[in-house]
């Protein structure tokens, strides 16, 4: 039985892997069909809201979410051969999540009492199709698979070791480069947007997206957490420039 699980998760990671594959295929295999092409570089905030499997009634725990930053990086393909106002892209983005974690381990003599913030610092790569409607204004949305790379974890608390409900034991925790949360996970991402002229072909854009987390984060607060992602609302603006390459580059021969 345990086999088979492994199997099926295994399958759902290589499908994830195959889904980012076909979406980079196209965008390379889109320039030589393209008729527009856009960069953008955004900024804004995040909110993360974890969730995990573990039943409170079990372990008890508590997290609770801080307000954190993102910049992200775009590249857009328009693809003329399919529809006007269809586009393919590929985004990176910088993102720091911050949440404060309590948790307990109970012990026969002991009880271990821990609370940390943690600070964690992911690359994304978000792979998506992009539908845009309207003339000079537009509005856009997109949704796609995401890749979540954990580049680093900074950790700072305390945990209290309480020895049979008397005496008390405080260790402080400040580490800069934590194990506690790392690795990959994969995830899906929706987006909702506005795309206003600014000056020929420069745009400023607005974002509301939404990221979940599909796969669980890895590290050792999984001995704890068991299964446990978030669900990131992410608001970002920034400049989005478009290229004709007619206008830039001349009619292709």
């Amino acid at each position: 039985m345990r086999m088979i699980k492994v199997k099926n998760v295994r399958k759902r990671h290589y499908r994830g892997q195959s889904n980012l594959l076909f979406f980079a295929v196209l965008l390379f295999l889109g320039r030589n069909l393209h008729a527009q092409s856009s960069f953008s570089v955004c900024g804004g905030f995040n909110q993360p809201i974890f969730y995990t499997q573990q039943s409170k009634s079990e372990y008890y725990h508590n997290i609770r979410p801080y307000d954190a930053y993102l910049v992200n990086f775009t590249y857009r393909e328009n693809f003329s051969a399919l529809q006007k106002n269809l586009q393919l892209g590929a985004q990176l983005e910088f993102k720091q999540a911050s949440a404060w974690f309590y948790y307990e381990d109970l012990y026969p003599v002991d009880t271990f009492a821990t609370g940390v913030r943690y600070d964690i610092r992911s690359l994304n790569l978000y792979l998506f199709p992009e539908l845009n409607v309207g003339q000079e204004v537009k509005f856009i949305f997109s949704g796609g698979p995401v890749l979540q790379y954990v580049v680093n974890t900074k950790a700072k608390g305390t945990q209290i070791q309480i020895i049979s409900g008397k005496s008390n034991i405080e260790t402080p925790i400040d580490d800069k480069s934590s194990k506690d949360i790392s690795g990959f996970s994969l995830g899906v991402k929706i987006s909702i947007g506005v795309e206003i002229p600014i000056y020929k072909n420069l745009y400023f854009l607005f974002s509301n997206s939404y990221t979940a987390g599909l796969t669980g984060l890895q590290g050792n607060l999984r001995k704890q957490m068991k299964f446990f992602n978030s669900l990131d609302l992410n608001i970002s603006a920034g400049l989005l420039l478009q290229i004709n390459h007619k206008e830039w580059f001349g009619n292709e021969k």
